[in-house]
């Protein structure tokens, strides 16, 4: 049977998790903002896209099928 650890050891090896936790939180982060940021600029284009669709509509002739 394994014998436990010491607390030094346990301590070192809970501040190692505690690093690789502290790395993954900020990766998901950035990962969080960079979408955020995707989806502002594709909430932009899809505004911009039907601005440019609703002009066209106003410019197109209208045609009376009677």
């Amino acid at each position: 049977m394994a014998r436990t650890a010491s607390p030094e050891t346990q301590l070192l090896r809970l501040k190692s998790e505690y690093s690789k936790l502290l790395d993954q939180l900020d990766a998901a982060q950035q990962r969080g903002m960079q979408y955020r940021e995707r989806a502002t600029k594709a909430e932009q284009d899809v505004a911009e896209w039907k601005a440019r669709f609703d002009a066209l509509l106003h410019r197109t002739p209208k045609v009376d099928h009677g």
